[in-house]
């Protein structure tokens, strides 16, 4: 039994069962990864951030609101104008919708029709394309399916429909880049099975070399997808294919190196385990080095908050897997196979002597100044010629979708920043539906308006993005002043009238008249007709001064209506006593003294009366004075920037209109309220972040000071959350790039055991990695016409080019490393030595990224064509570079001052022999270096 153990143990197949059980659990515990993209696919916000908190404020928003986000169905007539027929039928669909919204769970509909105020915001100026916004439910499903049914919905006969929402476009973005993560997942395995066959024209390595990415694989994906959905570690949307981009370079690498190592041994007649274990013993330690520096270098991005770079993370334990698999599994089916691993071809094939490294090395020992100079001149104005911005936008490379299209048809009729507008919300422990906190949000709706940037702002106050003429001062003040110049008119007519009135009722006139009685005989018939004309008179001032009396509200043309009261009831009674007078006059022609007494009373009467009308003709001057001044002064405040202001009385508030604004803005408490900001320019414009940094400034600036000055600011939409990725991208990225690149120098530095050769050959692989980075830009720019790469274009790329700095670097230090000799003896053998099979670790790595071509995304176009580049110019300049700076290195400190020499002037023998002398010294100052 023992023996039978030994033996297992010796042929390594614990290993293998280790492996296998290992490999089932990964595949049968794997959750489906397109549904993890799809969920945790997108950048994971930090809680603090804006968007969160907004996401959490709209999910308590009440008004059977919460939990609901905003879809845009678009009505779009591609021939123009559309029509009243068009129109109806667009109202009969969404009465068709509305009917169904509880299936669809659509909390809320707003159409130009049931929202009268909003109109601008939802029929575009050229009238060709109208929106319908719907509430839905997180509840109701996902977004994919919801987008789906809600689209087969309002589909309008003549019309082009669409149903889009930042939230659908993001989803069409995950699910374009799940669409092709399995074509490129299997592309790259055929490529990588072809490269091998091509290295070592056999199929069953290529087969054992699969066999060995696809369990690194398979484990790593497992552990990186069940983190994500059992405990909410971070993932990228590209996540299974970074993996695959990393863990199989790695694994073709090392297995290249095994295999060929492997076919040395048994071509020389080496049994199969015993070269299988003197493989693993030779090529252990570099493979465990380059291991190390991989695993350490990018399992430190998860330090980092940016969930994005932590899911790169993840990429340091795939390293450490593959690595074990390499030095565990792969020597399982060598010690089985043996030579057999390479049929059909069983002969070695015969290596060449590449000489390109050789005679670059030679010429840069030769002259390395020139070397190095031309290699400045060739890197450096295309590393720093052009510097590209990155893009943003999910959708860049989403092909035919219609939530796309929809946005671009709310771009093209709406202006850019449409279908992804900016929502500020407010809160307040104070309730928003009276004056002094519906002017503040007024004032700061203008102020937001008038930013650069902005294209329109929609407010509780303002529905339709456009001020409501009633709710301002100017307008009510233009309404005053009607009222105002129709009064002054008609207290001019009453004046007038006063003064008519005043001058017929003559005291003179009467009293004469009085006299003239005391002859009653004579002149009762004149009496009579003089009484007649004065009554006609009495009472026509009487109906002109009631007349006048109900045309103001006044309070100034009240008290003179109540004068004009007094006076009509001094009138009435004047008549009355006339009345009287006359009819006794008829009957008393014989009786003078009764007549006489009679018509005394009529004088004092009409004297009362006159001195009433000359009162109320001065009080009725000094009202038509005041109210001139009145008209004069509201006049000049309604041309003011005071009666630019919003005044909503309580009638105003309470009217139906503005309490379906309340109901639109606010929460159920009126305490919160928000306000969408379109933006002039798409959320991945250069300017975007400058933009929301200012409007945030100028929101705190308008409210400080007011009554909304302790009130809670919180902006949401695609522009912020763009915004909030691009900073802490932008911020953690050169982070990253120190750290991961410091790492591996620092190793670098370690196995080589030199901190100037390092330091040069590390420094040559960055600037060529620029170079390439700057050349994919000219080349993409010039194929596609966009210039720009995506965020994630520098993240992806990170992976095969640390992959192959550390792969060639390392074999390069541990060559120095081995070296007792000088340097400079060191130089020329030792990089020719490396350069023999940089050439195959060169076509491993452009090979391995071959397959991201498969997806045609531009992204993985970009990612491809940097390595590759990048992978080429390494290759040239090394050689150059190391031979070069390894050669000054040495020459110029062994070089002494020029004073010095100078000084000492010595015989031709004697500075012979002392120049003789020198190099050996350089030789050993050089060791101490090393």
């Amino acid at each position: 039994m023992q023996e039978r153990i030994r033996k297992l143990h010796h042929n390594r197949i614990f290993a293998l069962v280790f492996w296998l059980v290992v490999v089932f659990a990964a595949i049968v515990t794997l959750p489906n990864v397109k549904t993890i993209i799809q969920y945790d696919g997108q950048p994971q916000l930090a809680n603090t951030s804006q968007p969160v908190k907004a996401t959490q404020l709209k999910n308590t928003w009440g008004r059977n609101l919460n939990g609901t986000y905003t879809v845009n169905a678009v009505f779009n007539n591609p021939d123009g104008a559309l029509t009243n027929k068009q129109l109806a039928s667009v109202n009969k669909t969404v009465s068709e919708l509305q009917k169904r919204s509880s299936y669809y769970g659509v909390q809320k509909i707003t159409t130009m029709t049931n929202t009268p105020t909003s109109k601008p915001q939802l029929f575009s100026k050229d009238k060709s394309t109208e929106i319908v916004q719907l509430e839905v439910s997180h509840n109701q499903g996902t977004v994919r399916q919801m987008a789906s049914q809600l689209k087969s919905q309002i589909s309008t006969v003549g019309l082009n429909t669409y149903v889009t929402s930042p939230e659908i476009i993001s989803d069409a973005a995950n699910e374009h880049i799940s669409s092709f993560t399995l074509v490129v997942i299997l592309m790259t395995l055929l490529i990588a099975l072809i490269a091998m066959g091509i290295l070592f024209a056999s199929i069953i390595a290529p087969i054992i070399t699969f066999l060995a990415i696809l369990i690194s694989y398979i484990t790593t994906l497992s552990l990186a997808t069940n983190l994500a959905y059992h405990w909410n570690f971070a993932y990228s949307e590209y996540t299974p294919i970074f993996l695959l981009l990393g863990i199989s370079l790695f694994t073709l690498l090392t297995s290249f190196w095994f295999f060929r190592e492997l076919r040395n041994l048994t071509d020389d007649g080496a049994d199969n385990q015993a070269a299988t274990t003197k493989v693993v013993n030779d090529l252990g330690y570099r493979i465990l080095i380059s291991t190390l520096s991989l695993t350490i270098a990018f399992g430190s991005l998860m330090l980092f908050d940016f969930s994005t770079i932590r899911a790169y993370g993840l990429l340091g334990i795939g390293f450490a897997i593959t690595g074990i698999a390499s030095v565990t599994l792969v020597p399982v089916f060598t010690g089985m196979l043996g030579n057999s691993l390479f049929w059909p071809k069983k002969t070695r094939p015969r290596l060449k002597d590449h000489k390109l490294w050789f005679h670059l090395t030679k010429f840069g020992l030769w002259q390395p100044w020139i070397a190095v100079a031309v290699v400045l001149y060739l890197i450096v104005p295309v590393t720093f010629a052009n510097r590209t911005h990155l893009n943003y936008n999910s959708a860049q490379d989403i092909p035919n979708n219609q939530a796309v299209q929809g946005a671009r048809v709310l771009s093209a009729h709406f202006g850019q920043g449409k279908a992804t507008p900016v929502t500020l919300y407010l809160s307040t422990n104070q309730r928003l539906d009276n004056q002094n906190q519906l002017y503040q949000l007024d004032n700061l709706t203008k102020k937001l308006r008038a930013q650069p940037g902005v294209a329109a702002v929609t407010s509780v106050t303002q529905p339709g993005g456009q001020p409501i003429t009633q709710y301002y001062i100017s307008n009510q003040l233009s309404t005053i002043n009607e009222n105002i110049t129709g009064v002054v008119g008609q207290l001019g007519t009453v004046r007038n009238d006063l003064q008519s009135d005043s001058t017929n009722l003559k005291q003179k006139s009467l009293k004469a008249e009085v006299k003239r009685l005391d002859k009653l005989t004579s002149q009762t018939n004149t009496l009579m007709s003089d009484s007649s004309t004065l009554q006609t008179s009495l009472q026509t001032a009487l109906s002109r001064s009631t007349a006048a009396g109900t045309t103001s509200t006044s309070k100034r043309i009240t008290r003179y209506i109540n004068q004009l009261n007094a006076v009509n009831s001094t009138l009435n009674t004047a008549v009355n006593d006339l009345t009287t007078l006359s009819n006794s006059v008829n009957t008393a022609n014989t009786d003078a003294s009764a007549a006489h007494s009679n018509l005394s009373n009529y004088a004092e009467s009409i004297k009362a009366v006159s001195d009433s009308l000359k009162t109320s003709k001065k009080q009725v001057a000094s009202m038509q004075k005041s109210m001139n001044q009145i008209y004069l002064y509201l006049s000049g405040l309604q041309t003011s920037e005071a009666a630019k202001s919003l005044y909503l009385s309580p009638t105003q508030i309470a009217s139906g209109d503005f309490q379906q604004s309340l109901a639109n803005y606010t929460d159920a408490k009126v305490q919160s309220t928000y306000l969408t900001i379109t933006l002039k320019d798409a959320p991945n414009a250069k300017n975007t972040t400058k933009t929301l940094q200012q409007l945030k400034q100028v929101t705190q600036s308008q409210l400080r000071g007011t009554v909304l000055k302790n009130a809670t600011l919180t902006f949401s939409g695609q522009p912020v959350v763009t915004s909030t990725i691009q900073t802490q991208y932008q911020h953690d990225l050169p982070r990253v790039l120190l750290l991961v690149f410091g790492i591996t120098l620092l190793l670098l530095i370690l196995f080589s055991r030199s901190i100037l050769q390092a330091s040069y050959w590390f420094l040559t692989f960055l600037a060529s990695a620029f170079a390439g980075y700057q050349l994919t830009q000219v080349l993409m720019g010039w194929l596609t016409g966009n210039s720009e790469f995506n965020w994630q274009v520098p993240l992806l790329t990170f992976i095969p080019l640390t992959v192959l700095a550390v792969v060639e670097l390392t074999q390069l230090a541990l060559s120095y490393r081995l070296n007792d000799g000088p340097l400079l003896d060191w130089l020329l053998p030792g990089i020719h030595e490396v350069g023999q099979t940089m050439r195959h670790s060169l076509f491993i790595i452009i090979a391995g990224v071959l397959g991201l071509l498969a997806a045609e995304s531009q992204t993985l176009t970009a990612v491809t064509l940097i390595t590759i580049f990048t992978a080429i110019i390494f290759n040239l300049v090394l050689p150059l570079m190391a031979a070069s700076f390894g050669k000054l290195s040495v020459v110029i400190p062994a070089q002494k001052p020029m004073q010095f020499r100078r000084k000492k002037r010595r015989p031709r023998k004697s500075r012979s022999k002392t120049k003789a002398k020198a190099t050996p010294k350089a030789s050993d100052s050089d060791k101490t270096e090393k």
